[in-house]
């Protein structure tokens, strides 16, 4: 007897016990169901967070802090953290002196001057943002420039007047015309007022720029409008606020982002707090941190799906007891065809295939089912974070993946577990005396 025939017997019997087969499968299909759920919605949320903070920034963006440095020994009833100055902040200078210090490791140093919130008075009044910033802003956002150009080394070098301004701000300030060449004024809250040349149009992004779901009639939403640093920062009085405790900084192509975060922490440590040792730059790569979290998410998956699998166990050996059974009902059957010639190798191999193709159809049910609720929960999670926190479920990129790895081994396993648990069975099937299986009532 082939191994094509015993599949094909296995498969008549299932069907001549349809509910004694899907019954035996159960535990199998429950096992199986549960893994595939689990690595699902693991895999998914692997992937969801890899995207969602790829759209916000990608891997290749670094999050640097001036900080200050705790000792080793340190005491904390007793240590204070110092009081920053203006001298212990970084300043425009030295972040460029950075930039050209690295090369082409980095492809642009971000860091921000607001100025705070202000009017434009157009076709409509509308509210804007005043923010000075160094080349790469939009590029660190992931906002898209749809006419002109960004900010450039150029403008901040000279100092220029210029500013890039959002398409909502275009659709109510300039009636949906070109601003490109043309000069606005800001009205600032403080009283005073900018004059800057708009040199480029970006595509407002509530999500990226932290609108989230907010409530605001289109027309009233303050949009952010960028204007050079240094031409920021001389419209202010206090030193202390063209100072820099926060930067970005966008690895260059090819740049190990979590090499560069060491090394600008180093970097800083040599060129700017090597007397002023209080001090340090800090940096957090987003590289280090996807993979920290990946991580914790794939432990947290296999341990789940580990515990899950249990009951693949429990429905072995329920498939164990049925096939015991099925050797007991078709004693005479054995009997005769071990007359007529059969070898105990083919009983054997009959008996076994019937096992594995049972928990090989209850592993495919379970992987298709684990699959669908994967995908269901999922969409649940997503839907229930938009729902009870807006501001983070509206940053989501959702993807759904099922772990290819899971299922294939689902698969082995499924086919493992009847070879296991369908040995016994087999053998005593196979053992069996002729003259006393047909003596069998």
């Amino acid at each position: 007897m082939n191994l094509f025939e015993c599949i094909r017997l296995a498969l008549d019997s299932i069907k001549a016990n349809k509910l004694r087969s899907v019954l035996t499968m159960l535990g199998i299909i429950i096992g199986i169901s549960s893994v595939i759920t689990i690595t699902t919605i693991g895999n998914s949320l692997q992937k969801t967070i890899s995207s969602t903070l790829t759209s916000l920034g990608g891997t290749n963006l670094i999050t640097a802090y001036v900080n200050a440095v705790i000792p080793d020994d340190v005491d904390y009833d007793t240590w204070e953290y110092p009081d920053m100055t203006t001298d212990d902040m970084l300043q425009y200078e030295d972040l460029m002196a950075y930039k050209e210090a690295f090369g082409d490791k980095v492809k642009s140093v971000i860091a921000n001057i607001g100025l705070g919130s202000g009017t434009v008075d157009g076709e409509e009044t509308v509210n804007v943002n005043t923010m000075g910033t160094t080349p790469g802003m939009l590029d660190a956002n992931k906002l898209t420039l749809i006419e002109g150009r960004d900010i450039s080394e150029k403008d901040n070098e000279q100092e220029k007047a210029t500013a890039v301004v959002s398409d909502l701000f275009v659709k109510y300030a300039c009636d949906g015309n070109s601003p490109i060449g043309k000069q606005i004024s800001i009205s600032l809250s403080d009283g005073s007022v900018l004059k800057v040349y708009v040199v480029g149009v970006y595509q407002y992004d509530k999500v990226k720029l932290g609108g989230g779901n907010t409530k605001v009639a289109e027309k009233d939403i303050s949009t952010p409008v960028y204007i050079p640093f240094t031409y920021a920062a001389d419209q202010v009085d206090d030193p202390a606020m063209a100072a820099i405790q926060y930067f970005n900084v966008l690895a260059g192509e090819g740049t190990d982002p979590t090499q560069l975060a060491q090394d600008t922490t180093s970097y800083f440590a040599e060129h700017k707090y090597k007397e002023d040792t209080a001090w340090e730059v800090q940096c957090h790569d987003m590289a280090s941190e996807l993979g920290v979290i990946n991580t914790v998410l794939k432990v947290i998956t296999i341990a789940i799906s580990v515990i899950a699998a249990i009951s693949l166990i429990v429905g072995g050996v329920g498939v164990m007891n049925i096939m015991l059974v099925s050797v007991v009902e078709r004693t005479r059957e054995i009997g005769i065809r071990k007359a007529l010639g059969a070898k105990n190798r083919g009983i054997h191999l009959q008996f076994l295939t019937e096992s594995v193709v049972i928990c090989l159809i209850g592993g495919i049910i379970g992987i298709l089912l684990g699959i669908f609720n994967g995908f269901l929960l999922s969409k649940v999670a997503v839907m229930l974070i938009k729902n009870f926190a807006s501001d983070i479920g509206s940053m989501l990129t959702v993807s759904v993946s099922p772990s290819l790895t899971a299922i294939i081994v689902s698969v082995i396993f499924s086919m493992l577990t009847g070879i296991v648990f369908g040995s016994y069975p087999a053998k005593r099937a196979a053992r069996m005396s002729p003259i006393d299986a047909l003596r069998y009532e």
